[in-house]
């Protein structure tokens, strides 16, 4: 968020190194163009005041909804979230020096937050910690959940007999961190209950088994890259084929994991924010699979994590706008072989 927070000054400055570049704003309000077209304005002055750029180098317009809308015809689900995200200035460019990196791929660092290639910024890279990519984690898929049961739950059993639950949950697909069971324990064997509760009112049980084993490891360097999505949408990361071949599949080493995580705002239902994240995290891999295949690297193997909206793995919260926007996305990690 730091980033996003200072998207002005990279502009900015990236503007003042490159004198040919030039941007377009254009400001989207609820209460109409005039309003949006101010809005537009006020960045415009700032770049101009703090940067002594050019206005011939930076248009504007208004409109009363912006360009690429996230409340859409017939939307009736958190009108008000979507509204708030549809208040906003678009910066958008079509000048190379903003675009296109120039940069070596050498010069990447452990996270790079990737734009689109036709998106304002070029690859924004942010030297952080990529906490725990390895963390293990189960998968609970109970098959026609959404049509059988009102709701399920988990319960765990170590073999002392202590019981940890969890739930309740309404959709089909849940994921559980390993470790979070585990606690401060190494290992353990677990009898895992499903206790259902049908839309009759009817209680049924399943019963599994899971053994897990805590990864106490050595920090593994890695490399973290993140593509956003539009609002609702899965099949953005087709903008992004270019991006994923020819900078992060270079990257992947032989023998190593790449770790892919799923994400959605809260906005809408939560089974088919679980879907949608599905969608975005299949659709990213099997790109990068398709151009590890043409780079003849054939012994990468691939976790994909789908969380949907959930909120104990989302990037970030879900209170502004901005941050539901950065939650619609795909996290890569690159985790080299030790």
């Amino acid at each position: 968020m730091a980033v996003y927070y200072n998207i002005l000054n990279i502009i900015g400055d990236r503007m003042k190194r490159s004198p040919g570049a030039t941007i377009s704003l254009s400001g989207a309000s609820g209460q109409g163009a005039v309003h949006g077209k101010a809005r537009a304005e006020t960045i415009k002055k700032y770049l101009v005041d703090v940067f002594g750029i050019a206005e011939s180098r930076i248009s504007t317009e208004g409109r009363l909804k912006p360009r690429i809308p996230s409340e859409q015809v017939g939307a009736s689900l958190d009108i008000t979230l979507l509204q708030e995200g549809d208040n906003r200035v678009d910066i958008i460019s079509t000048s190379p020096e903003l675009v296109d990196s120039k940069r070596s791929l050498l010069d990447v660092l452990r996270v790079q937050v990737g734009g689109a290639p036709h998106e304002m910024l070029k690859p924004v890279q942010i030297v952080a910690v990529v906490e725990d990519p390895l963390d293990s984690h189960i998968i609970f898929d109970v098959a026609g959940a959404t049509d059988v049961l009102s709701s399920w739950s988990l319960e765990f059993t170590d073999e002392n007999g202590n019981v940890q639950r969890s739930g309740p949950y309404d959709r089909e697909r849940q994921t559980i961190s390993g470790n979070k069971i585990l606690g401060d324990k190494s290992k353990g064997e677990y009898k895992v209950v499903m206790i259902g509760q049908t839309k009759r009112g009817n209680v049924i049980r399943k019963e599994s088994s899971v053994r897990l084993i805590r990864r106490d490891e050595p920090q593994t360097e890695a490399i973290r890259f993140s593509i956003l999505f539009d609002f609702d949408k899965s099949r953005t990361v087709d903008t992004y084929e270019k991006f994923l071949t020819n900078v992060v599949t270079p990257l992947i080493p032989s023998n190593s994991i790449v770790v892919i995580h799923g994400h959605t705002d809260i906005i809408g239902q939560e089974e088919y924010n679980a879907i949608l994240a599905y969608q975005r995290a299949e659709g990213t891999r099997e790109i990068m699979e398709r151009a590890l295949q043409k780079a003849g690297k054939f012994n990468v193997a691939f976790e994909t994590l789908d969380y949907g909206e959930d909120i104990e793995y989302a990037p970030f919260n879900n209170k502004y706008p901005e941050e539901r926007f950065y939650n619609r996305t795909v996290i890569i990690d690159i985790i080299p072989e030790k």
